[in-house]
């Protein structure tokens, strides 16, 4: 059991000790006893702080986190089952993703290259006005899991149920009034209705030309990219910009967005992303940390199937796992795929393609009843022939009894569909748990004071927030939380959404 010789005191440095000592034991302790002597603690430092004019957003956070684990350390029932529980130890199979997840990017470095490259495509390759290379890179405009309105030319920001918490035109945020005006009282689009409905339908097909969804950070510049586009041509338009309906913006930044990313341009040069990657690595890419490395290896020496499922392809993808998890980095997976084309993996029927010198065989496709080779590479493929394969030649179990899990950090591909379509569990890695953290290094880039929080406006969950509460088990800032619990131990989380350690603060308040 570990001390509670804590005491209150003045002294605004050792206070931040003793909330963070009380909520870095009391997240992840299950002990009504000891739960019981923290509160007379935690109330005294709640005065405290309540009377300190020193006192700031995140101690207050803090502070309303406390009284909300000491609430429920204090219920008869410590295992109330609206709050949710995980244990990497329970599944047989696991998967993980690569960027954003065992591999994570210099964001300072990475989303301005991003953001000045669309400009340079549009303006070089499809002729927009030379004004755009103007513009300048503006971090507090951005944020992930923004969505895009092309004809109109605004991004929006929505609620659980597609209100529309905020929008604007171009960078011009509306006022109530506006928005109201552009999408009616309710302040719902029918577009995106149909999106939360079904969100792969914006996918591809007829809806993904009217909204896009920008989910990672390889895409996140984007809507800095489009909404000073719009800022551009409305600057040289005589109509009401509110009234105009007709921006064809989108398809070109889609066109720019495949030229960066197109993964036949890894190895031609084609790409001036993959160029300044290739040449300065350390600018862009991270180390990952060596526990997670470790974490890896325990978990396969314990018998649990692994496996890398990533969207780039196989070059690219074994130049950034080299450098973040070294040169043997193959090794710590039973199977590596490349070039999966999530979401479609999962609930498709895609052949594998066998792979040699990190190059997908011409006519190697695997029939859908072969298996896969253990310690293989292959690409694209399909979810079901890889769990039968892993069942099969390492697990030695029926495919009926195994349990999955998938971690990721994209929303929709390795979140809501792994589970909606496959019946698998999902580990959602979301680095906004780290937006008010002050000591956080892309803090200026996730953490957006236009747009707000990313879970939440005023207590109202955003879109986001409702998909990580619905279809993931467990949702941490990164892989390195995963390291500081004990592969033996349960994670008991302290909210019904699966947050850990702790909800985002917008929603403590709830």
């Amino acid at each position: 059991m570990f001390s509670l010789n804590v005491r209150c005191v003045q002294n605004s440095a050792k206070l931040d000790k003793i909330l963070l000592f009380t909520l870095g034991k009391l997240r992840n302790y299950v002990s009504v006893t000891a739960a019981q002597r923290i509160i007379n603690i935690t109330t005294a430092a709640s005065t405290n702080i309540n009377n300190n004019t020193q006192s700031n957003k995140s101690k207050r956070g803090a502070i309303l986190e406390i009284k909300q684990l000491t609430r429920y350390y204090s219920s008869a029932d410590t295992k109330m089952k609206n709050f949710k529980e995980f244990h990497l130890m329970d599944y047989d199979i696991i998967g993980f993703d690569l960027d954003g997840t065992l591999l994570r990017y210099n964001l300072n470095n990475m989303v301005p290259l991003e953001h000045k490259l669309l400009r340079e495509f549009l303006v070089k390759e499809k002729n927009y006005p030379k004004e755009l290379l103007e513009q300048k890179f503006d971090s507090q405009f951005i944020q992930k899991g923004l969505i895009i309105d092309s004809d109109r030319g605004n991004i929006l920001k929505l609620s659980s149920d597609g209100t529309i918490l905020k929008a604007a035109h171009g960078t011009r945020f509306l006022n109530d009034k506006e928005i109201c005006q552009v999408y009616g009282e309710a302040r719902k689009w029918d577009v995106a209705q149909q999106y939360i409905k079904d969100p792969l339908a914006a996918w591809n097909g007829p809806l993904a030309d009217k909204l896009r969804t920008l989910l990672d950070y390889f895409d996140i510049a984007a809507s800095l990219v489009f909404a000073q586009t719009v800022d551009v041509l409305d600057r040289l338009a005589p109509n009401n910009k509110l009234t105009k309906n007709d921006y064809k913006i989108w398809p070109d930044m889609l066109s720019g967005l495949i030229q960066i990313y197109s993964r036949e341009h890894f190895a031609t040069g084609a790409s001036a992303y993959f160029e300044a990657l290739k040449g300065n690595p350390e600018k862009y890419l991270l180390k990952t940390d060596r526990k997670v490395i470790d974490l890896l290896k325990q978990l396969k020496a314990s018998g649990k199937a692994l496996y890398l499922l990533t969207g780039s392809n196989i070059d690219f993808a074994n130049f950034t796992a080299s450098y973040a998890l070294g040169p043997q980095w193959r090794d710590l997976f039973d199977c590596t795929i490349g070039f999966a084309k999530k979401p479609g993996f999962f609930f498709a029927q895609r052949p594998f393609l066998q792979i040699a010198n990190l190059n997908e065989l011409e006519g190697s496709e695997l029939t859908l009843s072969e298996h896969l080779k253990p310690n293989s590479c292959y690409s694209q493929g399909n979810w079901q022939q890889l769990k039968e394969s892993l069942c099969k030649q390492v697990l030695n179990k029926d495919p009926q009894e195994v349990r999955s899990l998938y971690v990721g950090d994209n929303l929709i591909q390795d979140v809501y569909t792994p589970k909606a379509k496959a019946s698998i569990d999902t580990l959602a890695l979301s680095e906004e748990l780290l937006e008010y953290d002050e000591n956080y290094e892309f803090k200026t880039i996730v953490q957006s004071p236009l747009w707000g929080s990313y879970y939440c406006i005023n207590a109202t969950p955003t879109l986001w927030s409702s998909i990580i509460a619905k279809y993931s088990q467990l949702c941490v800032s990164h892989m390195d939380v995963m390291t500081d619990v004990p592969l033996e131990e349960k994670i008991n989380c302290t909210n019904k959404e699966g947050y850990f350690p702790q909800q985002p603060e917008g929603l403590l308040e709830n």
